[in-house]
């Protein structure tokens, strides 16, 4: 993996540990096999001081994906360079496999092909469709969970809902139901959520698309709290009366916006899936 610095470090073990944020535990794996790290194409060791425009060069494999490979679905890819990669997962598929010995149905089996790594940074649930994030190396997975966690990665969802909702910031604690074990439910003594109605727009007849953003991640936040709302997502099987009438849950994780995790400039991608949201 090549990459090119974008401003100077007292050493290279600093660049690694501050901006690239690897744990002190792979920063003492690549110290032991220092032979595959180079500045400007000759080999350095961690104390090397690093400059603005050089060109870091990391061949050592810290960790592997053993995801089994599955190409019997073209899964559209919407952005990815030699860092990261952002999918469209379809709706029905999950986004990674509990069991990675048997399991080769899942939207990471059908993109990892002959990549040695490949791991999602976030998850979505099999019935929502949308953007997924991977790194494609352990360096730039590192720097990924922490945007996230930080909240520097921000994710819009496009819902389709039968009536008209005003714009609004919903927010409740959520919890297991106490009735239904696979449903999650606005209780009292659940982990806060907050969940932004950014917009409503009629597409036709007693339908419209609600644009949204998440200040928190809950399960099933986004369903819980429009069916709380009253509004329940179409297709919606676990939280809406008539989701059987519809082969898919119109709920799509369909725009990511952030800083590109090594070179800062500024991504923007779009799914492929934001047509389904209009031509239903």
């Amino acid at each position: 993996m090549k990459i090119k610095i974008i401003k100077n470090y007292n050493t290279l073990r600093e660049y690694l540990i501050n901006f690239l944020l690897l744990s002190k535990k792979n920063v003492h794996k690549l110290n032991i096999l220092k032979s595959g790290i180079k500045i400007n194409g000759e080999n350095v060791n961690l104390y090397k001081e690093v400059f603005k425009d050089d060109i870091l060069e990391i061949d050592i494999e810290l960790v592997k994906s053993n995801y089994k490979i599955n190409n019997s679905i073209k899964i559209n890819i919407e952005y990815e360079d030699d860092y990261l990669l952002i999918a469209s997962k379809p709706f029905g598929i999950k986004t990674h496999p509990n069991d990675i010995e048997n399991e080769n149905n899942t939207l990471v089996n059908y993109l990892i092909n002959e990549k040695s790594y490949l791991e999602p940074i976030h998850r979505l649930d099999i019935d929502t469709c949308g953007l997924v994030i991977f790194a494609k190396t352990p360096l730039v997975k590192a720097k990924l969970d922490n945007m996230l966690e930080q909240k520097q990665i921000i994710r819009y969802y496009s819902a389709l809902v039968k009536n008209n909702i005003s714009a609004q910031k919903i927010i409740t604690k959520i919890g297991r139901d106490i009735h239904e074990k696979n449903k999650m439910a606005v209780t009292n003594n659940g982990k806060e959520a907050i969940t932004n109605i950014l917009s409503c727009k009629k597409i036709k007849e007693n339908i419209y698309k609600l644009d949204i953003s998440l200040e928190t991640g809950r399960t099933h936040q986004i369903r819980v709290h429009l069916e709380y709302k009253n509004n329940s997502i179409i297709g919606d099987k676990l939280y809406s009366k008539d989701g059987y009438k519809y082969n898919n849950m119109y709920l799509g994780a369909l725009k990511v916006e952030f800083n590109h995790p090594i070179t800062e400039e500024k991504i923007e991608v779009t799914s492929i899936f934001n047509k389904d949201f209009k031509n239903i």
